[in-house]
């Protein structure tokens, strides 16, 4: 999949008019850089040098050159990074000097994978570095740390060391069976991949799931028609994503923007108005549509005119949304004085059995407050337990290798008690290999390639 023998070259920067940097690494690195760069250098060590690019007779721009001999590098191969401040066409006339020069285009991740096929770092923490780029919120971004810092492949290397520890004795016992010698007995083995397996469990228990924060949470806009939904996600994205008309039913489709929290980004959506009865099929369908959408969403804020004289068809409809993080508000707050508005906050209060945050469309009151109370909505469920400092950060991979191992473990305990020590050896010996999926060096290149292509060229 990736030849370790070729000088590879990326821009591993954003793309940009203002500035520019490009990442080369492999084992001609420093050779195929001074055919371009000056002053001369030398690389014995780690160091930033100051000169200039010479793409052509005509074309010389200033730059900055940093250093990283083999084994001191990300990749732990010779790398060499050139910043230069100039323009997208420079740019590309320098990639094309250095492929003139055999240089190669790097894949999807490549950096990455050189780093982790030279021993540098595990495949977990390779997936790690993926997962900080494209994070969109702190959460993300802290299961993704919890990773990189390889706390999992710890966990996973004693865990192995424990599993290597018993097969060993169970082997040795099964190489002098015609001795009167016991090396460990089945009830003891038992008793050990007993706590094995109570370990991998209590690390699929007490894990982060990388892929519970991974998608941006969503927050549903619901209530009766012409309650202020789609006023309110306009208001929300200060933009006029959806139509507004004191028309009631005009809003069909999940209509979808993204809003942007103090913690992290969720996407805002408003969907049709609830119906007590739906007296069409269109109508129907539209229903379908909102109720699937609200169940799904992570948070669902549920508007109420507070200026209506009876709410009978809104506590009907309330009954139709089944989500457990509800954030009520009563919306068209402007059409209403302090007494009479504080009067309808607490008999809606009465009516549904909770309390409702009044806001405004029009004027903009409440809106902040909401946005608050979302955003805290989603810390609280994205958010991982206290002491998660020593947890690790499990991705869908890895909980599949992990469970995998505790099938294995558990077979191998029943073959024990079933005195069937070889074919328990032969378990062990699987859950063994099992885990080192995690971590290991030698994993099939499809597997390298899902994981690396998902990875944008330059890391």
């Amino acid at each position: 999949m990736y030849d370790l023998k070729d000088t590879i070259v990326a821009v591993s920067s954003p793309t940009s008019d203002e500035g520019v940097i490009f990442r080369i690494t492999g084992p001609a690195t420093f050779e195929k850089v001074s055919a371009v760069f000056s002053p001369a250098f030398e690389a014995k060590k780690p160091a930033v040098v100051s000169g200039r690019v010479v793409i052509d007779n005509e074309l010389v721009i200033d730059a900055g050159l940093y250093l990283f001999p083999s084994g001191r590098s990300y990749t732990s191969e010779p790398l060499a990074e050139i910043h230069m401040r100039t323009n997208h066409s420079a740019a590309e006339a320098l990639m094309e000097r250095f492929f003139q020069m055999g240089l190669r285009m790097a894949g999807p991740g490549e950096f990455t994978a050189r780093s982790f096929l030279n021993g540098r770092i595990d495949l977990a923490q390779a997936e790690a570095v993926n997962e900080i780029i494209v994070s969109s919120n702190e959460f993300q971004l802290d299961a993704a740390q919890k990773l990189l810092a390889g706390r999992l492949a710890e966990m996973v290397s004693k865990i192995r060391a424990q599993i290597i520890d018993c097969l060993s004795l169970i082997e040795a016992g099964l190489d002098f069976s015609g001795e009167e010698i016991e090396f460990i007995s089945c009830a003891e083995a038992a008793k050990r991949l007993g706590k094995i397996k109570d370990e991998l469990e209590q690390m699929l228990r007490g894990s982060i799931s990388y892929e519970s924060v991974l998608e941006l949470p969503s927050v549903g806009i619901t209530g009766a028609p012409n309650a202020g939904k789609s006023s309110l996600l306009n208001r929300l994205l200060g933009k006029k994503r959806s139509i507004v008309s004191s028309q009631p039913k005009t809003t069909r489709d999940v209509l979808t923007g993204m809003l942007e929290l103090k913690h992290n980004m969720c996407v805002l959506f408003d969907c049709a108005g609830l119906l007590a009865e739906p007296c069409s099929i269109i109508e129907e369908l539209a229903q379908q549509a909102a109720i699937e959408g609200l169940r799904n969403s992570s948070v669902v804020v549920f508007c109420v005119d507070v200026s209506k004289k009876d709410w009978t068809e809104d506590i009907s409809i309330r009954r139709l949304i089944e989500s457990e993080s509800l954030l009520p508000v009563a919306t068209k707050s402007d059409l209403l004085s302090g007494q009479a508005m504080s009067e309808c906050l607490d008999r809606l209060a009465g009516l549904f059995g909770a309390g409702f945050l009044a806001v405004s469309s029009k004027n903009g009151s409440g809106m902040e407050q909401l946005i608050r109370k979302i955003d805290k909505k989603l810390v609280e469920l994205l958010s991982v337990p206290a002491g998660s400092e020593s947890v690790a950060a499990l991705t869908a991979r890895h909980k599949q290798t992990v469970t995998e191992a505790i099938e294995n473990v558990n077979e191998a305990t029943n073959e024990l008690k079933a005195k069937n020590d070889e074919v328990a050896a032969m378990m062990l010996r699987t859950a063994y290999e099992t885990l080192s999926a995690i971590e290991r060096q030698h994993i099939d290149d499809e597997i390298l390639e899902n994981i690396f292509g998902r990875f944008c060229i330059g890391k």
